[in-house]
């Protein structure tokens, strides 16, 4: 037990003797090398742009024809004549439909968009590379 209490003392000892890196001389350290960055390739978001506004246009129309279909449904319940009324009752619910039909496809242009504009990477385009050294076709993607 002491002789491995006296080869510890002795090893954090010699341990001790061995100067610190922030000691180090200071020819050894010279400047960071600087690493150029490439430009990132510029992409066009019209399509995305483009969806985003449709989206947003068919959201908001959707607000229309829903006053629309209770305008319709407000004179079906003072129709008293029973072909009017079912004629104003069927055109409420075309109305209606119409809306909800627009503004789920105006959120989803509206996703749409988002995903094209943010998130998408467009992947880079395959290309067949000849070359000394390689396979006969090396295809990259």
């Amino acid at each position: 037990m002491m002789r491995a209490v006296a080869m510890l003392t002795a090893a954090g000892f010699l341990l001790s003797l061995r100067p610190p890196a922030a000691c180090a001389a200071a020819a050894t350290a010279g400047p960071f090398e600087t690493v150029p960055i490439g430009a990132a390739p510029r992409t066009s978001h019209r399509w995305a742009y483009v969806s985003l506004a449709a989206g947003a246009g068919l959201a908001g129309l959707s607000f229309a024809i829903t006053a629309r279909a209770n305008r319709t449904y407000d004179e079906y319940l003072q129709a008293t004549d029973p072909a009017e009324a079912t004629r104003l009752y069927d055109r409420t619910v075309h109305f209606d439909r119409l809306a909800g039909a627009s503004l789920l496809g105006g959120e989803a242009l509206v996703a749409f968009g988002v995903w094209l504009r943010f998130l998408h990477r467009p992947a880079r385009p395959a290309t067949i590379s000849l070359g000394p050294g390689r396979c006969a076709v090396s295809l990259r993607f």
